[in-house]
C-alpha cells in the first residue's frame, strides 16, 4: 500500500499528486471497492490534507475514470465493468502498435535496456508468485513502450492507460493461468523488444498485435480496430 501523504494541508501540486497516487493505488488493489463513497472529510482526515487538494485530486481521478462524482450525491469509486475493459483493450489496440513502430525507429539504448529490465523483473515476480508485482510490471511495460517511442502525445495518453491496465488485470487470473500460456505471452513480449532492438517497425507492430490478440481471444471479444504498420510509400515523380 502506498503510504498516505502527510503535510500541512496546503493545496500544493505535490500534495495533490501524492493523494491521486495513493487513492488510485488503493482502487487498483481493491482496498477501495467499487461503489464506495469517498467523502471529502474522510479523505482529508485519512491523508492529512485540507479540502483544497482533496477536491483537486478528485477532479483528476474522475478525469482518469477511477471515481465518479454525482452532482448532489458525492463521489464514489468507479467500477471497471466488462464494457469498460473491452474499451480499454480497443484503445490499447490502437495506441500500442503505434508506440511499438515508433519505438523501433526512435528507441534509445537506455530505453531499450529498461524494456528488457521490466520483462526480467516481471518474469521473476511471476515465478515467485508475486502476482501483484507482475500486474504492476505489465502496466509499466506498456507505458515504457510509449516512452521508447519518443512521441510526447502518446506518452501522455499511455500514462493514463497504464493505470487502467493494472486495474483491469486480475491477480487471480494471473495466478491461475496455465504455464504454457505464460510462456507464450513471455515469448511474445520478448519478440516485441527484439523487434525494437532490430529497428524493425513492422515486426514490432505485429508482435504487439499478437499480444493484444491473445487478450481478445482470452475474453472472447472481437477486435474493433485493426492496425498494421506499413512502410511509407515513395512519392511518384512526374516528368
Amino acid at each position: 500500500m502506498t503510504p498516505p501523504p502527510r503535510g500541512n494541508g496546503a493545496g500544493t501540486r505535490s500534495n495533490v499528486q501524492d493523494l491521486v497516487r495513493a487513492v488510485r493505488n488503493r482502487i487498483i488493489s481493491g482496498e477501495l471497492e467499487p461503489g464506495r463513497r469517498l467523502a471529502e472529510e474522510w479523505l482529508g482526515a485519512e491523508f492529512g490534507v485540507s479540502r483544497i487538494p482533496v477536491r483537486e485530486a478528485i477532479r483528476e481521478l474522475a478525469a482518469e475514470g477511477f471515481v465518479r462524482s454525482e452532482r448532489y450525491g458525492g463521489t464514489f469509486v468507479a467500477k471497471l465493468d466488462s464494457q469498460a475493459a473491452h474499451d480499454l483493450l480497443d484503445a490499447r489496440a490502437a495506441l500500442e502498435p503505434l508506440a511499438a513502430a515508433q519505438a523501433a525507429i526512435r528507441c534509445s539504448p537506455e530505453n531499450l535496456a529498461l524494456l528488457k529490465q521490466i520483462l526480467d523483473e516481471a518474469e521473476g515476480a511471476s515465478q515467485e508468485g508475486r502476482y501483484d508485482d507482475a500486474r504492476r510490471f505489465k502496466g509499466r511495460f506498456a507505458e515504457q513502450l510509449a516512452v521508447a517511442s519518443g512521441n510526447e502525445t502518446l506518452i501522455a495518453l499511455m500514462r493514463t492507460v497504464r493505470w487502467k491496465i493494472e486495474w483491469a488485470t486480475s491477480i487471480d487470473a494471473i495466478a491461475k493461468s496455465a504455464e504454457d500460456k505464460r510462456q507464450e505471452r513471455r515469448k511474445t513480449l520478448h519478440e516485441i523488444v527484439d523487434a525494437i532492438a532490430a529497428r524493425d517497425p513492422s515486426r514490432a507492430t505485429a508482435a504487439v498485435l499478437a499480444n493484444i490478440d491473445g487478450a481478445y481471444v482470452a475474453f472472447g471479444w472481437r477486435r474493433v480496430v485493426d492496425t498494421r504498420y506499413r512502410e511509407p510509400s515513395t512519392p511518384t515523380r512526374r516528368n
